[in-house]
């Protein structure tokens, strides 16, 4: 199955202060919904700043390549710490496209999806690496191809509330190309 790679020039998304999100999300909104069918995804943010090493054309050829952007396995994860209770393998939100058009959370707080996710990489980012982060890539995944991560260790600190509900887990982990449907560079 190919896979479908989609830019979006974004050079006004900076994190030196807080972007216009309304503004970006529409545009990065705009270009997932018509660029991707109708159906259910599971979206995976993630910034080249945790990357440093590798461009973004690298970082776009491992994930096109593997189906994950998780290429070194001695390399923490974000959260790693956090989540080490779990049996998870990346962190990823839902994400639904009906009649051409992004659903929207009940409870996001911006009438964007992409401005939703961007407000918290500004905002809640500076808990887990102590600095706001610039979202770089949007990879999409078939939810049929992934299962909700489970407690491993039952006498593990609890998580922060709810945010269990975004670790993921591969159904097939020799295979993690075939839950990939899509990219979205967001382009600096």
């Amino acid at each position: 199955m190919r896979v479908a790679v989609i830019d979006v020039p974004a050079s006004e998304y900076t994190v030196q202060r807080e972007p216009d999100l309304v503004s970006i999300g529409n545009k990065v909104d705009r270009a997932i919904e018509t660029s991707f069918p109708n159906g259910k995804y599971l979206l995976r943010a993630v910034s080249l700043d945790d990357h440093p090493q590798l461009s973004g054309e690298d970082l776009v050829r491992v994930v096109l390549t593997t189906g994950t952007d998780k290429y070194d396995p001695r390399r923490p994860a974000v959260g790693q710490e956090e989540f080490s209770s779990y049996d998870y393998d990346i962190q990823a939100g839902p994400m639904e496209i009906r009649a051409s058009r992004l659903v929207l959370h009940p409870e996001e707080r911006y009438p964007t999806a992409f401005g939703g996710i961007a407000w918290h990489f500004y905002h809640d980012a500076k808990q887990d690496r102590g600095r706001s982060v610039r979202i770089d890539l949007l990879i999409l995944y078939d939810p049929s191809m992934l299962s909700r991560a489970r407690k491993i260790d039952p006498r593990a600190k609890r998580l922060r509330k709810g945010l269990d509900r975004f670790l993921y887990k591969f159904n097939d982990p020799d295979d993690k190309r075939g839950a990939l449907r899509g990219i979205v560079r967001v382009l600096r």
